[in-house]
């Protein structure tokens, strides 16, 4: 879409939710409209405002604004990185897209394998930072805007999650009263649509209370839908009945086997361009398809968990971390006596860690540093260089951070890392579908309140005495046992749903995957990487896949399984975008 002057020229991929709003403001400076669209909105916006319109708009968008007059280019990704861009450099040139596969179609671009990307991948499920898995295309950045001009690029950030070094406390009541406002709000402008809106409904209570506010603000009757796995344990259908029976929906549940899931994991990896992030990618693609038949748009509830403390094993790190500190104050033979009495490996291994960053490691990663070095060959080791750019980038932020509290760093990584990729494999694979995947709780404006909520109303100890029995216990067993997560959306849900959704613990979307290796999916899994083509790619040692592959199909111990899952991701994305045509990148 060209601007009326002729000056500016746009591309654009999202929803600005309060484009009306903006749009009254441009006509009061004299702007005229031809449409009715928000895309037109953001290009005038940017005529008369320039670059810094961004901060005006309430949304998910990706766009391009090119001006013909100064030849200069403007990329521009929304605050919390819903909608994807990508960009690469090819001599003086730079091409971008939303998705990479538009990039990599390109005649003069070589398709290349960052290891140091895959790496990533395999400690933390996402390329951390802006590189992707393919070297030379770039991620911009959520809240960040690309300035280029004369084949010179800079990086501009014009948002970011606060983190203020003090803050005071203004009580229980009043952070009830403003979450309940702002989340109700965003809940109300999203469901703005001229299409059916309807919801992800899991059955647990980021969802469930989304549902009801909608049910709130809506007159019309409301679709919801949920996936489950036909294996005990896995399916939350009878949740999802639960509450959608309370606030009165329309529901509808299905189910997804491991035969299905296999084949649609091949398809999705081919579509995506990169790896699968988590292993329910594969439900929930085919949960948008079954949805497509009635709804366009879609709510979701990413975004709860990490603003509001859901992930307490991980965001309770800064506890686990502090009894550790005072173990290493200990005199020598009083520490000798406590390792001699701890019988729990896991425990021994972290008595032995004395930095922040490597304890969060040790509970964030799916893959540890330490496995990688026997699962990656020496080649492939070389090539990801002992993971220094990676872990400088988590470093980088806690040291940008060292004036605020541990639990503000933990958090900050949960907003700016892990919903950026939970986001991202939203959108892509609702979208695949046509369907419009929408997350109030990413609403800026009310991550921008949360942020800044003390981690007591987040994450909150059942009483003092329980605070006491969980420092003899590993944040993974205590949590949700002796603290609450998520204690104010709680509050909030209690108003609104019955106890055994409010109150719920956390499930998580998870997978079979354990139990699918162990059984239907275990030849599926040993064809693909044990074959001569991942023999000779020389990423795994293959002697290191087949004793997981073994161990996986003994044991019960889900981690193997998600393992085994992410391996067979690499692999994939490697058959579908780089055989024949790819080389080692650094």
């Amino acid at each position: 879409m060209h601007s009326f002057c002729g000056q500016f020229v746009i591309s654009y991929n999202g929803e600005v939710y309060n484009f009306k709003e903006v749009r009254d403001e441009l006509i009061r400076l004299g702007y005229a409209f031809l449409t009715q669209s928000d895309t037109e909105v953001v290009l005038h916006a940017f005529t008369a405002w320039g670059i810094d319109c961004v901060r005006k708009f309430n949304g998910i968008f990706a766009f391009a604004v090119w001006d013909t007059q100064e030849r200069q280019l403007w990329l521009v990704r929304d605050r919390l990185g819903v909608k994807p861009l990508y960009y690469t450099f090819l001599g003086d040139q730079i091409l971008f897209s939303s998705e990479m596969k538009s990039l990599t179609a390109h005649p003069r671009f070589l398709r290349q394998a960052n290891l140091k990307a895959i790496s990533s991948y395999l400690s933390f499920r996402t390329t951390v930072g802006s590189e992707t898995v393919f070297t030379g295309i770039r991620r911009l950045q959520p809240g960040c805007y690309l300035h280029y001009h004369d084949a010179q690029h800079q990086l501009h950030r014009y948002w970011d999650v606060p983190c203020p070094d003090e803050r005071p406390d203004l009580g229980e009541d009043f952070y009830l009263d403003q979450v309940g406002r702002l989340l109700r709000n965003a809940v109300k402008r999203q469901m703005v649509s001229d299409v059916p809106v309807g919801a992800y409904l899991s059955g647990g209570v980021d969802s469930s209370l989304l549902v009801a506010l909608m049910k709130d603000v809506s007159d019309g009757p409301l679709k919801t839908y949920s996936i489950g796995f036909d294996v005990e344990g896995y399916d939350e259908g009878a949740f999802a009945r639960t509450a959608s029976n309370h606030i009165g929906t329309s529901h509808r549940h299905i189910i997804l086997g491991p035969e299905a899931y296999a084949d649609g994991l091949e398809a999705l990896v081919r579509h995506r361009d990169e790896p699968l992030s988590i292993p329910h990618e594969v439900a929930l693609h085919a949960l948008s398809q079954d949805i497509k038949q009635d709804v366009t748009v879609c709510l979701s509830g990413e975004g709860a968990d990490e603003l509001f403390g859901g992930y307490g094993r991980t965001q309770s790190s800064p506890f686990d971390f502090a009894r550790l500190s005072l173990f290493h104050r200990l005199p020598m033979p009083a520490k000798r006596v406590l390792q001699a009495m701890v019988k729990d490996p896991d425990i021994r291994a972290r008595l032995a860690i004395t930095d922040e960053l490597e304890h969060f490691f040790h509970l964030y990663h799916w893959w540890s540093f330490t496995e990688k070095t026997q699962l990656l060959t020496e080649e492939a080791q070389a090539a990801i260089k002992g993971d220094r750019d990676l872990k400088q980038e988590f470093q980088d932020i806690f040291t940008r951070l060292k004036g605020c509290t541990g639990y503000d760093r933990v958090f900050y990584v949960f907003e700016k890392i892990h919903l950026v990729n939970l986001l991202e494999r939203l959108d892509m694979q609702s979208m695949a579908c046509s369907v419009e995947a929408r997350v109030p709780f990413a609403d800026h404006e009310l991550v921008e309140f949360v942020s800044v909520i003390p981690v007591r109303h987040k994450i909150r100890w059942n009483s003092a005495a329980s605070m006491l029995r969980a420092c003899f216990y590993k944040t993974a067993s205590s949590s949700e046992r002796f603290d609450t997560t998520k204690y104010l959306l709680r509050r909030l849900a209690d108003e609104k749903l019955p106890p055994a959704i409010a109150r719920r613990k956390k499930l998580g979307f998870p997978v079979p995957l354990d139990i699918w290796f162990r059984r239907s999916l275990y030849d599926f899994a040993s064809d693909v990487l044990l074959d001569t083509r991942t023999r000779q790619r020389g990423i795994f040692r293959i002697e290191r896949v087949a004793e997981l592959l073994d161990v996986s199909r003994q044991g019960e111990y889900d981690r193997h399984g998600k393992q085994i899952w992410m391996l067979l991701n690499v692999e994939l994305w490697f058959r579908n975008n780089i055989d024949e045509v790819w080389s080692f990148g650094t």
